[in-house]
């Protein structure tokens, strides 16, 4: 069995299909656009974990791949799999299901967090050498990340998705497991967090810098 699996959760950048709720500030096509760069920004990340240890790297997506998600499987050395229908409990159940059977610790991550830390996901998986659970929260309620040993599948049951409980009811659905809990991050999903996204940005640039370029051309009106 192998060491580790970092599993990134995507969909197709396609306007007025992706980020809608983030189209209120951008735009159908801008939220589209910036979503590109979330994503661009996360497979970075994932090529710096994978430089620093025996992580292999799985792309999930959601929808019928298009050719940009092809490409970013491409220069992962990867190849994409389909998440089934179904809440997410259902697809991190999948995704889970298949990375177990071959690695002893799977950390799952979406793609909404553009400026995650190298350091949370090394704690993440630190953190399954004792627990068998582990969750990133997320400031909105919900998690960044959720990992997993060999030695358990995470149950989904009854957690409300897209809401600020999520992240509770994964712990409760999970009570008696062994969990560990990582530092907190934030993700952009709503206008509000953009405001935060390019705080951050301002300041710390380096930290997405895909996502950091795409928010000055969408701020110019220039792509």
């Amino acid at each position: 069995m192998e060491l580790a699996q970092l599993a990134v959760l995507v969909r197709p950048p396609v306007a007025g299909v992706t980020k809608t709720r983030l189209a209120e500030s951008l735009g159908e096509q801008g939220a589209a656009e910036l979503y590109e760069a979330f994503v661009d920004d996360t497979l970075r990340l994932c090529e710096r974990i994978r430089s620093v240890g025996r992580v292999d790297v799985a792309l999930w997506c959601a929808g019928a791949p298009a050719d940009r998600v092809a490409s970013w499987a491409t220069s992962m050395g990867t190849t994409v799999r389909a998440q089934p229908e179904g809440d997410l409990g259902v697809r991190l159940g999948a995704t889970f299901e298949e990375g177990l059977a071959r690695y002893e610790r799977v950390l799952i991550i979406g793609s909404d967090a553009p400026t995650l830390p190298v350091g949370l996901i090394v704690e993440a998986f630190d953190a399954l050498a004792d627990a068998a659970i582990v969750l990133g929260p997320a400031s909105d309620g919900g998690y960044y990340a959720i990992g997993a040993s060999h030695r358990v599948r995470p149950s989904f049951e009854g957690v409300r998705w897209s809401t600020s409980t999520a992240f509770d009811d994964t712990k409760k659905a999970n009570a008696g497991v062994q969990m560990a809990v990582t530092s907190p991050w934030y993700d952009v999903d709503e206008p509000g967090d953009l405001h935060l996204l390019r705080a951050h940005l301002s300041i710390v640039p380096s930290a997405a810098p895909a996502t950091a370029k795409r928010l000055l051309e969408l701020a110019s009106g220039h792509r």
